[in-house]
């Protein structure tokens, strides 16, 4: 980590134009689970397409991976050897996205937005609206605990390893727990931090660590 610090506390952001892209990619085979909801979304971003270190991050409790776009931007530019992969966890593919979609395309107003998600709440004459998913149609949803997520995002690792470059992962507030956890889990007999160059953490799971010359050498 204190590597990766130290170039991004040192070097100049640049103006080349940065990449954002988005895929679904196939996640870990939980039992009870239907396979459409076994997979694990990621927004790659990137400063140069020949980038090959990937950092990997993990987002909070209640945000997904968009939350770290302008913070990879950022990244790239002053990085131009490291990529940012934001991890969408599966989650995400129970909400209801269709009025913010909508919205993004220009066929939804401000005010749509905000009647179909919480205007209803106050005011009955809106019936069309967000609806809730009943707990009896979710109930695989219940097994979806620290392994689950973990393998998912081991499953992000291990393509962002076949890049060839340094691979690390981070997090902010529950995402840094995810960190910590992913560093000491056990897969298939190896601990996850064995195939990671650095470890991130961003309000949650660790605490500062002095950056060295050596440090940063190292992970330059």
């Amino acid at each position: 980590m204190a590597g990766i610090v130290a170039t991004l506390a040192l070097a100049p952001a640049a103006s080349a134009k940065v990449h954002v892209s988005f895929e679904r990619m196939k996640g870990y085979n939980e039992p009870s689970t239907p396979a459409k909801y076994d997979k694990v979304g990621v927004i790659k971003i990137s400063g140069s397409r020949t980038a090959k270190n990937v950092l990997v991050l993990n987002p909070g409790t209640s945000a997904s991976a968009s939350y770290f776009v302008p913070l990879g931007k950022d990244v790239v530019r002053r990085a131009r050897n490291w990529q940012v992969w934001a991890v969408e966890r599966r989650e995400n593919l129970l909400e209801d996205q269709s009025v913010f979609n909508k919205a993004k395309a220009g066929k939804a107003t401000p005010q749509e937005v905000f009647d179909y998600y919480l205007g209803y709440i106050s005011d009955p004459s809106i019936t069309k609206h967000f609806q809730s998913i009943p707990t009896s149609e979710v109930t695989f949803a219940r097994n979806w605990g620290m392994n689950t997520e973990l393998q998912d995002v081991h499953r992000v690792v291990k393509k962002a390893k076949r890049l060839g470059g340094k691979v690390a992962v981070g997090g902010h507030s529950l995402g840094g727990s995810m960190t910590s956890a992913y560093a000491t889990w056990d897969f298939g007999g190896k601990a996850g931090a064995d195939d990671l160059a650095a470890l991130v953490f961003i309000d949650g799971g660790s605490s500062p660590v002095p950056v060295t010359p050596e440090a940063a050498q190292a992970c330059a």
